[in-house]
């Protein structure tokens, strides 16, 4: 299986030098998680490891893919020495490295291209002059993967692996359905951008569906079943993966006479612009990835399209999403993808402890620089409120006018234990505010005003204070 071992990245975005080794356990999923606050870079990581697979245009031309030119700091390259702007990415395969991809800031055209190192050795070191590397991959599979990025179609090719890259912002459409016997396009064209445009090269998602069911019910009345079946597996895919997702409140329906592609809901048919956003959004993602693993000529056919070797990059898929359903994207993943390596960004707690040791990555900015804090593993044992504390330190457990009485509270009491009771009429009122916000507000200030009955003598909690 193909993956990505290693990332090095200088100059790009919030980061000034930084390495992240993806090396896994045996045994652990092959998940990495990108977490840290708005700014310290997450999105910046994944365009950079999806640009190892992307293709980028010949000589000077523009490369616009995900916007990632706008976010390298310095264009100097020369053949004597590395750019001072660069990403590093090693590939490997059955453990050992394949390819060592680089893309750069060009000092000639201000923009960003791709190049490889001519050598690969067996290690993680990378050649830090310009003239070790070459414009052409050295791994058979990763060339044919990335000269067929842009064809027309993919005819007499195979492919050992693919990747895709989706953004939780993106919603799906409806639109009218065209039955066509001849499959179009491209599905790895675009496959790498993350809020992915218009493509009328390829289908869109309710006219796979519509061309799949049609084709699959030709070779079953034709009496090939398993062919039917075969026809019909992405989608039945995507339909249990709704229904799993939204404990079967939701479900796709398929009508023949006239076409018809929805959701079926409550006892009616919805179409996709009405479906609550968070069902759009995975609809969209999720539906648009079984439609290209179901278009892609895999080399190996003895195995299901979603066996394939997959590489996954998904940023904040849960931005629409209710916690219910967020805690359901990392399992159904692992599930229905188990051979796929993925990367992923997320502010989520209910995506942090959805799975047991997926390796989280948290990354902290200071100084305008980002850096990456430490490495630690995801445990399904560990209670939100650790999550919250210790992973994405959000130390705040009550809103924000709460958070300012008990502060207030605190500085008062301190005030009170030494006597100074210049503030007590507030204090009082601040007491009576957090009576009403409840009785856990109250478990944690409880102890102070126990304390302050014990040393000064006056009740407060009980209004007992003469």
């Amino acid at each position: 299986m193909k993956r990505i071992n290693q990332l090095f990245i200088k100059n790009i975005g919030p980061f000034d030098e930084e390495m992240f080794d993806f090396s896994i356990e045996k045994g652990h999923p092959d998940i990495h998680i990108f977490t840290g606050k708005n700014g310290t870079g997450k999105s910046t990581l994944l365009h950079s490891l999806a640009s190892a697979f992307d293709w980028f245009e010949k000589d000077h031309e523009q490369h616009r893919s995900n916007n990632l030119f706008k976010k390298f700091k310095v264009f100097d390259e020369d053949n004597k020495s590395m750019a001072e702007s660069y990403i590093h990415v090693n590939l490997e395969e059955n453990n050992r490295i394949i390819e060592k991809v680089c893309i750069y800031g060009c000092k000639s055209c201000k923009n960003i291209h791709q190049n490889f190192e001519k050598t690969i050795t067996t290690n993680s070191t990378i050649s830090k002059t310009g003239n070790s590397y070459k414009t052409t991959p050295s791994n058979k599979d990763l060339l044919s993967y990335k000269s067929a990025i842009n064809a027309i179609d993919l005819t007499n090719k195979k492919f050992s692996f693919a990747a895709f890259g989706y953004s939780g912002y993106r919603l799906l459409e409806t639109e009218n359905i065209e039955i066509t016997d001849k499959e179009k396009g491209n599905p790895l064209h675009l496959a790498l951008e993350f809020n992915k445009r218009k493509d009328d090269r390829a289908f869109s998602i309710s006219n796979w569906i519509a061309s799949r069911w049609s084709k699959a019910a030709i070779e079953e009345i034709s009496g090939n079943k398993e062919g039917a079946n075969k026809i019909r597996f992405a989608i039945n895919r995507l339909i249990e993966c709704i229904n799993n997702f939204t404990n079967n409140d939701y479900t796709i329906k398929i009508e023949t006479n006239p076409w018809r592609i929805g959701i079926s809901y409550c006892g009616s048919i919805l179409e996709f612009d009405v479906l609550p956003d968070g069902l759009r959004s995975i609809l969209s993602w999720l539906g648009d990835l079984l439609m290209r693993l179901d278009a892609i000529p895999w080399e190996e056919n003895s195995i299901s399209i979603t066996e394939q070797n997959i590489i996954l990059f998904l940023d904040e898929i849960e931005v629409h999403l209710h916690p219910t359903w967020q805690d359901k994207i990392l399992p159904l993943l692992k599930e229905i993808l188990p051979n796929a390596q993925i990367f992923i960004t997320t502010h989520s707690p209910f995506i942090l402890n959805s799975i047991d040791n997926a390796k989280i990555y948290m990354l902290n900015n200071e100084n305008c620089e980002t850096r990456l804090e430490k490495i630690v593993l995801s445990e399904t044992g560990d209670s939100y409120q650790y999550v919250y504390e210790n992973i994405l330190y959000t130390k705040n457990i009550f809103g924000h006018e709460t958070i300012k009485l008990i502060e207030r509270f605190n500085e008062i009491d301190k005030e009170i234990v030494l006597s100074d009771f210049s503030n007590e009429n507030e204090f009082i009122d601040v007491i009576e505010k957090l009576k009403l916000d409840g009785e856990e507000v109250m478990a944690l200030v409880s102890s102070k005003l126990f304390r302050l009955k014990r040393v000064i003598g006056k009740d407060y909690l009980n209004g007992k204070n003469n």
